[in-house]
């Protein structure tokens, strides 16, 4: 039989969670724009429209400048965001690739992140959060199986905590769109305005916040359907791998492709901010664990009609 696999023990080594800690900086600094972004495109575009329809005089002034913020997202802010984010990408595809044993993919990931770029935001992460909680990364169960079983566990506990996360922003960002909206029309009608007045003082003014809300909505939305495609290709994996019909050279063809996905979702995806993490993290780890366990005990229990051990 094939030895357990070392992915607990490997992910709480001090070569992992410096990978761990750079990302995370990494991708902090992604946020840092995007929030910048999100300030741009809705309080600020909100600010236009009320100081255009307070003094009509202003518009000389205010429209320029909501023209300068499009530009400026569009141009220099979206650019930097997705360069900061494919960084950060390509850290955690590194951090898999040695954990799970894959190759590392140069014509889907391109170059490996220099490590000195590595190294300095692993320091200003462990800088700004000296407690950081990021031991056992990935569900210490799966010390139990093999790697070829192992890493598909983990591929799936990656991609839904992600899609988990997706989904539930998601709604709530269409929850408080849709109370927004009726709050705006109950208002207009109780107001007794006139449709000019109505149009101007209350649809124009809050309508950069309503685009942003359900335009967010539709990406997260869209990105965690992807991510649920891709959960249910992994759990097929697992299942006909515990079945014996996979061999090792195939699981682990798969498994790449899977990593493959994997990275594409990261460098692409809509990021989400870290109040998101910390709201659902706890919950999340203990679902991600008992999920883990149970994919586990049903491959132990199915061990003699593995084809894949040397």
């Amino acid at each position: 039989m094939e030895r357990t696999s070392n992915i607990p023990e490997k992910q709480n080594t001090e070569h992992a969670l410096k990978f761990i800690a750079a990302w995370s900086q990494l991708y902090g600094r992604a946020k840092f724009i995007a929030g910048w972004q999100f300030w741009l495109a809705v309080p600020g575009a909100l600010a236009m429209s009320l100081i255009a329809i307070r003094w009509p005089e202003a518009k000389v002034v205010t429209t320029p400048l909501a023209l300068v913020f499009g530009w400026l997202d569009i141009l220099w802010l979206d650019p930097i965001q997705n360069d900061r984010k494919k960084i950060a990408a390509k850290t955690q595809e590194q951090f898999d690739c040695e954990l799970f044993d894959l190759p590392w993919n140069s014509v889907r990931c391109s170059t490996m992140p220099e490590s000195e770029i590595l190294s300095e935001a692993a320091a200003e992460f462990r800088q700004e959060n000296p407690n950081p909680q990021h031991r056992d990364w990935y569900p210490p169960e799966v010390s139990r199986v093999p790697i070829p079983l192992a890493r598909l566990i983990c591929q799936r506990a990656a991609v839904w905590w992600d899609m988990s996360q997706r989904k539930k922003y998601g709604g709530w960002l269409l929850g408080i769109a849709l109370v927004f909206i009726a709050g705006i029309i109950a208002f207009s009608f109780t107001a007794d305005l006139k449709v000019r007045d109505m149009i101007l003082g209350v649809y124009l003014p809050f309508a950069p916040v309503v685009v942003w809300g359900v335009r967010e909505c539709r990406r997260q939305r869209d990105a965690a359907n992807a991510l649920e495609k891709m959960k249910l290709q992994i759990e097929t994996i697992f299942q006909e791998s515990i079945t014996g019909k996979h061999d090792r050279v195939a699981l682990d063809y798969s498994s790449r492709n899977v990593q493959d996905m994997v990275f594409d979702g990261r460098s692409r995806n809509p990021l989400l901010f870290n109040c998101i993490y910390r709201r659902l993290r706890d919950s999340h780890e203990v679902r991600m664990n008992e999920k883990a366990r149970e994919m586990v005990d049903e491959a132990l229990a199915k061990q003699s009609r593995w084809n894949f051990c040397d």
